[in-house]
């Protein structure tokens, strides 16, 4: 049992990000519902421990309510108060993130999870306080991330054919077009911010894929807002300093001429300046202008 536990914890704190996403989903949700149960147990309010979690995680429509709870644009989207809600986002996520990992890499991943969640929640914001059926309620859920993950998959990879339920054989865009289609048409239903959430992750992850083709990493972003969050709360750690890629921290040298005795200070000063000159590539001609060996390359870096 023990060796169970220790596997647990590994797997939730030392495990892909895509793992690290599904424990943090489930721990949530596992979480308000043993809240829940003791809360209607001991007060005599059933769900009362949902509407806590829904006001103080879930995302709001009001804007000055959002203003007083800020937090809530980040803890929406890993908060659900259904068993389903929960096991059908999941479900969505490990089978489209373990292809968009395989890929892509496990840190862009968790760029489009929280960018798509972002995304998702600020149209969902504007819509909400312009339409007259919408508003006065909160957004809860994975879905805006996960439909993130999905369609970046398809868009990278449209051709990829899916087996729905292991039998249906069906093109990956064809996959993303009907969930989009489905979220349209469902704009005017009972949960018709939810949709709106999803149009929203479904809109950042064409224009995350547009801008790597074009050589423009979002995910650089969200780790520097990382690392300086680490820094803050570990001021007597060792800072690193440089360009994040991958599972490694690069420094981008802007003097060409680079000192031969380099290699003998650093082990790895081959492989970075290997990255730097396909990181210029790319910024120049764009994605698509690697070669196969650059590309794997990158994804080689991107799973260390």
């Amino acid at each position: 049992m023990s060796d169970f536990f220790q596997k647990l914890r590994n797997d939730a704190f030392q495990g892909d990000y895509l793992t690290r996403l599904l424990y943090l989903n489930i721990g949530v949700f596992v979480t308000i519902s043993i809240v829940n149960a003791f809360v209607g147990l001991f007060t005599g309010h059933i769900g009362l421990g949902h509407q806590w979690a829904a006001d103080w995680l879930g995302m709001p429509t009001d804007g000055l309510k959002l203003i007083t709870r800020p937090w809530t644009v980040m803890t929406y989207m890993f908060t659900h108060l259904g068993f389903y809600h929960l096991l059908f986002n999941m479900l969505v996520l490990y089978f489209s993130g373990k292809i968009l990992m395989e890929y892509l890499g496990q840190r862009r991943l968790l760029a489009l999870y929280i960018y798509g969640g972002l995304g998702g929640g600020l149209l969902y914001l504007i819509i909400s306080n312009i339409s007259p059926i919408l508003g006065g309620s909160q957004l809860v859920g994975a879905s805006a991330g996960t439909m993130a993950i999905l369609v970046a998959g398809a868009l990278y990879m449209p051709t990829m054919e899916l087996r729905l339920w292991g039998i249906l054989p069906v093109k990956y865009w064809i996959l993303a077009a009907g969930v989009i289609f489905l979220d349209i048409i469902s704009l005017t239903g009972t949960n018709a911010g939810g949709h709106l959430a999803h149009l929203g992750g479904a809109l950042v992850a064409y224009f995350f894929i547009e801008s790597m083709r074009k050589g423009h990493e979002w995910n650089v972003y969200l780790f520097q807002v990382i690392d300086a969050v680490r820094g803050l709360l570990f001021r007597g750690g060792k800072k690193k300093r440089g360009f994040s890629f991958g599972e490694q921290t690069y420094k981008r040298s802007t003097n060409k001429s680079r000192n031969p005795l380099d290699s003998t200070r650093s082990g790895k000063s081959d492989q970075t300046s290997r990255m730097d000159e396909i990181l210029d590539k790319i910024k120049a001609k764009g994605y698509e202008s690697l070669s196969k060996e650059e590309k794997e390359f990158l994804f080689k870096i991107s799973k260390d």
